[in-house]
């Protein structure tokens, strides 16, 4: 079933993921949609978003939501937990 996340709140009802990665660079890091919505608020658009790449300094990063694989694990994947500054 394909659906279409509008905000935080629906991604996190959903139990999603969100990858943030850099154009300039190709660094990704992975968020729980839960975690953003509780620092950035429900409301927020994806598009809305704005993160800086911590190795090159960019602001110029892509955000795209996506449900985690549940059959398989990933072991090396590390999840980002959001810092409100």
């Amino acid at each position: 079933m394909t659906r279409t996340i509008k905000n935080l709140g629906q991604a996190a009802r959903y139990g999603m993921f969100v990858r943030v990665g850099c154009r300039k660079c190709d660094k990704v890091a992975t968020f729980t949609a839960t975690d953003l919505a509780a620092v950035l608020g429900h409301g927020r658009t994806l598009p809305s978003l704005t993160f800086r790449c911590r190795d090159c300094n960019s602001i110029d990063c892509e955000v795209m939501p996506y449900e985690d694989d549940r059959d398989r694990v990933n072991k090396k994947r590390v999840i980002w937990r959001p810092v409100k500054e």
